[in-house]
């Protein structure tokens, strides 16, 4: 009887840890997420020319001109996503059309000992000529005041992550490049 108990009890405690444990001892992932939304495209037959890719990037300091646009990717203080030398996001969706929005996840395996870090800059980017290196503007930025430009920060914690890191862009009225 004393048997039964124990066992009955064992299995009733399997039962209620394992209920309870969703991705076992898995920890939580660091990141952040969201919506870019779209307005305003140019004119259909122009947009392959006008808007030839389309990347988020997250900066941890913001460039003051293109000479520190480079230090901070040099320095790794930018987050590009889809990452270089992959398809960035597409413009249009399966049936030809142009995208209303586009949502995005952005994940981190951070070290044990990584320290809090801060993004204080995040934007849609695009490219409009053909010059890979100089011919971004930002499309859109991530702020928490609508309607202005002022952009919002966001901190990455280990085991942190953020939702509705979102991102309006309108092309007819494109925030203000950062640098020069």
């Amino acid at each position: 009887m004393k048997r039964t108990r124990s066992v009955v009890a064992l299995f009733t405690l399997l039962i209620l840890g394992y209920s309870g444990c969703d991705k076992g001892l898995e920890p939580e992932p660091s990141g952040f997420s969201g919506v870019i939304r779209f307005k305003n495209w140019p004119p259909p037959d122009s947009v392959d020319i006008l808007v030839q890719e389309l990347r988020l990037v997250a900066f941890k300091n913001p460039p003051i001109d293109t000479t520190g646009l480079l230090i901070e990717f040099i320095k790794g203080n930018v987050v590009i996503y889809p990452p270089v030398g992959t398809t960035a996001f597409s413009k249009r969706d399966s049936t030809g059309r142009l995208r209303d929005s586009i949502h995005y996840t952005i994940l981190f395996s951070l070290p044990v000992d990584e320290p809090p870090f801060t993004y204080s800059y995040i934007a849609m980017a695009w490219r409009y000529g053909s010059n890979p290196f100089a011919d971004w503007r930002p499309a859109g930025l991530y702020t928490t005041q609508p309607n202005t430009f002022n952009p919002a920060s966001i901190t990455i914690s280990k085991h942190v992550f953020i939702p509705n890191v979102d991102i309006d862009c309108d092309f007819r009225n494109p925030p203000p490049r950062p640098w020069r």
